[in-house]
């Protein structure tokens, strides 16, 4: 048996493969540009403006909270 290959058939294949390629690469590159756009540079530096840090460590054993003292300040804000 022969194998008849149509040359139309396999430019076109090749013309969609690389058309798809190309496209894929730039929708990637401009999802970059657009990743690199929404987020900050440094997540953790210190807030500016009335914007305050959701989290500050206690390194002090006077502001220690114990557990049942944290469970009924949850409760109590409603959280």
């Amino acid at each position: 048996m022969f194998l008849i290959i149509s040359i139309r058939k396999v430019a076109a294949f090749i013309r969609f493969v690389l058309l798809f390629t190309v496209l894929t690469l730039f929708f990637y590159h401009a999802l970059s540009l657009v990743n690199q756009w929404l987020i900050p540079t440094d997540p953790y530096r210190v807030p500016v403006g009335h914007a305050v840090k959701a989290f500050q460590p206690e390194n002090s054993l006077e502001s220690w909270v114990t557990p049942r003292e944290r469970l009924r300040l949850y409760y109590w804000y409603g959280e």
